[in-house]
């Protein structure tokens, strides 16, 4: 309850003015770091207090929340809010609902299946809305988020993201700040992806309740977000080793006794910073009505008052817009705009080469896959014999030196400049975790597979070319707009009792309206849930039966391959259809 009502305390207290109903979300984190979404819509609800508690003076109306929370192991933040608010709308406001709420639950938890990363699209529709699921492709394992990137593009200008990605790069505390729920948890999942190939694997918690405010003074790193409201209540908690992100203002405060970051290798910051300008520079001032060519010929005048001008009319448009993006109704998350990671916006501002090709999205994140890239790409080196092909019984924590990741002798090896980040990076939890799934399970996780093979592509293109020319990685975009698509079932309209249905519609069918959110649900009402469409239950088993067949035949070669026939495996994957 806590996470549902993250600004309140143990006591929910009614209201005497309405409230529009508003989103957020929340994110809980197990032990094995797996990740449970949830989705939460806030309705406010005519209230009736019982008879022995005093009336209201006036006899004014009271209005209680109601949450009504949708939770998922899949990150589709912004498709779960559309299909909440779509629900919520259908049921209480409109005489068009021709099944029971407890048939739509039932659908969206039991009938509708979670596609395979690349393998097809599933579409609902509810609302003469139309909501899409899919998961990027298995070749191109990214930690992705079904939100639009552009959301913290808008709230941070270039340099605060860079800053703030490599606060988290180092393992250092960082507390995110907003006026709006739900953008702490967008913008939180967005930054945990851009750390690829490493994951964020400390504390974790996009909005922390009231009451969870002491988990600020945790003696570890963590990536937390919190509400301007409740931060007042939480200043007490946060540590002085705390950095402080503020979404709404683009302001970073860093704590007087945080440890100093490493220096980042100024070739490998400049190009980051060029292909981050180059790809997305221009959102952070068109959402304050801006270009960036605008901004940047103010500043060049040198007029301080013109400056202060243009920032105090940027500045007022921001807050405008961003004072709505918890509006649960706001037409800027209607389905077919923000909805998907990837929208029409994507390829704009990128080079005329690259439209079509490869979206501005992942233009931005193979940007931080190429520090990584560039950074470690002599790491396979120091591995234990048996992670590289060998025979040898290798173990992370081993006595035998020979049998660990050397890292020392790594660090020393890379070019000085390097040197201070990678120190820093290889005594992290993240690196450490890294590893350890570099030497156990390389041949099952994706990630790793794909991150080898960015920096085999990496060296190929030095080595075989004599101009460098661009070699893109990621092509989650396009790979997207060649996926199947598959229609959903409806909720079951079937056997359910005529006593349960409200009214009979227009057009004879059964017609079922609630003036409120039902307190509790009818079990009858539920029904059995319907088997999976053939057409979709046939694509995930042609997919389990080629992974199976890879799965034997890449055991075959790499008993008996060398490090240098990576490609073998990649080729395989290409051939049995698993690349996309």
């Amino acid at each position: 309850p806590q996470f549902c009502h993250p600004g309140d305390t143990d006591v929910i207290h009614p209201c005497r003015e309405y409230q529009m109903p508003r989103i957020h979300y929340f994110v809980l984190t197990d032990s094995k770091a797996g990740k449970l979404y949830g989705t939460c819509l806030t309705v406010y609800e005519e209230f009736t207090p019982s008879s022995d508690v005093p009336q209201q003076e006036g006899g004014k109306k009271l209005y209680a929340p109601r949450v009504l929370c949708l939770l998922s192991t899949w990150p589709y933040l912004s498709s779960f809010r559309t299909y909440l608010t779509q629900l919520y709308r259908l049921a209480t406001t409109t005489d068009l609902m021709e099944a029971p709420i407890e048939r739509y639950i039932l659908n969206i938890c039991e009938e509708i299946p979670a596609p395979p990363p690349g393998a097809f699209e599933v579409r609902v529709k509810i609302m003469q809305q139309q909501i899409r699921f899919w998961a990027p492709p298995a070749q191109q394992p990214i930690p992705y988020v079904s939100v639009s990137f552009k959301s913290l593009f808008e709230c941070l200008d270039i340099g605060n993201i860079m800053f703030t990605w490599y606060t988290l790069a180092c393992e250092r505390k960082v507390l995110l700040v907003s006026d709006q729920l739900s953008l702490l948890t967008v913008c939180a999942e967005i930054l945990c992806s851009l750390l690829f190939p490493m994951k964020w694997s400390h504390l974790y918690i996009p909005v922390l309740p009231r009451s969870l405010s002491p988990m600020l003074d945790a003696p570890m790193p963590y990536l937390c977000g919190i509400s301007r409201a409740n931060f007042p209540y939480a200043v007490q908690d946060i540590g002085d080793e705390t950095v402080v992100v503020d979404l709404d203002r683009n302001v970073i405060t860093v704590g007087p006794e945080t440890p100093d970051l490493p220096p980042i290798p100024h070739k490998r910051r400049v190009k980051l910073e060029h292909a981050l300008e180059a790809h997305a520079g221009d959102v952070f001032w068109n959402a304050r009505g801006l270009t960036h060519e605008q901004a940047q010929a103010i500043r060049r005048k040198g007029s301080s008052a013109a400056t202060e001008e243009m920032h105090a009319n940027a500045d007022a448009l921001w807050y405008e817009k961003i004072s709505t993006v918890d509006d649960a109704f706001s037409l800027a998350h209607a389905p077919d705009a923000a909805n998907m990671m990837f929208t029409d916006d994507a390829n704009s501002g990128a080079d005329d080469a690259l439209a079509g090709k490869q979206s501005r999205w992942d233009a931005v994140q193979e940007a931080f896959l190429r520090f990584y890239v560039a950074m470690l790409k002599e790491y396979r080196k120091f591995l234990p014999v048996e992670a590289n092909g060998g025979t040898s019984q290798a173990s992370w924590r081993g006595g035998n030196s020979d049998l660990r990741f050397q890292t020392e002798d790594f660090v020393l090896s890379q070019r000085p400049d390097f040197q201070p980040f990678l120190e820093e990076l290889t005594s992290t939890q993240q690196f450490d975790d890294f590893i350890t799934k570099r030497i156990y399970n390389a041949g099952n996780e994706p990630d790793v597979t794909f991150f080898d093979q960015s920096i085999d592509a990496k060296k190929n293109r030095s080595v075989l070319k004599f101009k460098k020319a661009d070699t893109n990685f990621l092509h989650a975009a396009s790979a997207h707009k060649k996926l199947s698509n598959y229609d959903a079932v409806l909720p079951n309209r079937n056997d359910v009792p005529s006593s349960a249905c409200s009214k009979i519609g227009v057009n004879g069918r059964p017609v079922y309206q609630y003036p409120i959110w039902p307190e509790e649900f009818d079990t009858s009402l539920f029904g059995m849930p319907r088997p999976i469409p053939k057409n979709i239950t046939a694509e995930f088993e042609r997919r389990i039966a080629l992974k199976a067949k890879l799965k034997a035949r890449t055991k075959e070669i790499r008993a008996k391959r060398s490090m240098g026939d990576d490609a073998t495996v990649s080729s395989m994957a290409s051939y049995y259809g698993l690349d996309s």
